[in-house]
């Protein structure tokens, strides 16, 4: 079981919060057949056997990085069971919220949604297949890759698209302190002002949200229909 400290320090990772570390890593791209046969897991509902937890997202060969962690003392990467424990510790902190009390459009389904999508991106990255997403063949990883506070990632990671992170921030409570690194700080993401197309960050198979506006410009978005709704509302009561 994993201590509620290491816990908070994954998730503060996984989204890039935390200062980079200047340990060595060695990531290694496989198949999504590879992934699954590796944990013994299933995307279809075989028995005897646990479900891949991000079987709806993840569709795409993945990079793990192959060493533990130092600061948490284990492997977090591309591990289903530890994907699924931080998913479970989630829904119970939000379950003490009445997620509609923080948002007229968003409810916690919505928020677990999101914050589901973002935990398989950030544990199961997807591995760089070159510009046009075409290569076939997986690229080898740069071995004893060292995390900087200049460069997070080795190339053959490709960076989540940042939207991911900050759809969470937008669609849960705020009292969970969920964050995003400054849409400055693209060491592990990519922001939608330098989106150039499909294959420039890992959106987890989606459409890009928004390939021509920042991500401030979406949540901005979400203000003002949030705002248009109270004056709507406020006007009916009189």
């Amino acid at each position: 079981m994993v201590s509620a400290g290491k816990m908070l320090a994954l998730v503060c990772l996984l989204a890039g919060v935390l200062p980079s570390s200047g340990y060595m890593t060695n990531y290694t791209c496989m198949t999504m057949d590879q992934l699954i046969a590796s944990q013994d897991l299933t995307r279809t509902g075989e028995p005897g056997k646990v479900e891949f937890m991000c079987k709806d997202f993840v569709n795409y060969p993945v990079v793990c990085d192959q060493d533990v962690d130092p600061q948490l003392g284990f492997n977090p990467s591309c591990n289903n069971t530890f994907a699924i424990q931080v998913l479970s510790n989630f829904r119970r902190a939000l379950s003490v919220y009445n997620c509609k009390e923080y948002s007229r459009i968003w409810g916690c389904d919505n928020c677990t949604a999101a914050y589901h999508r973002w935990l398989c991106a950030a544990t199961f990255r997807k591995c760089n297949l070159g510009p046009d997403n075409t290569t076939t063949t997986l690229p080898t990883c740069e071995s004893n890759f060292t995390r900087t506070n200049s460069k997070a990632l080795p190339d053959c990671v490709t960076r989540t698209c940042q939207d991911v992170c900050y759809d969470v921030v937008r669609k849960c409570p705020v009292h969970l302190e969920f964050r995003c690194p400054p849409v400055i700080d693209r060491r592990e993401y990519v922001s939608s002002l330098d989106w150039t197309g499909p294959d420039s960050c890992n959106n987890l198979e989606r459409a890009p949200c928004c390939s021509g506006a920042s991500s401030i410009g979406a949540s901005g978005a979400v203000l003002a229909i949030s705002l248009l709704s109270s004056l709507l509302t406020s006007r009916s009561l009189y």
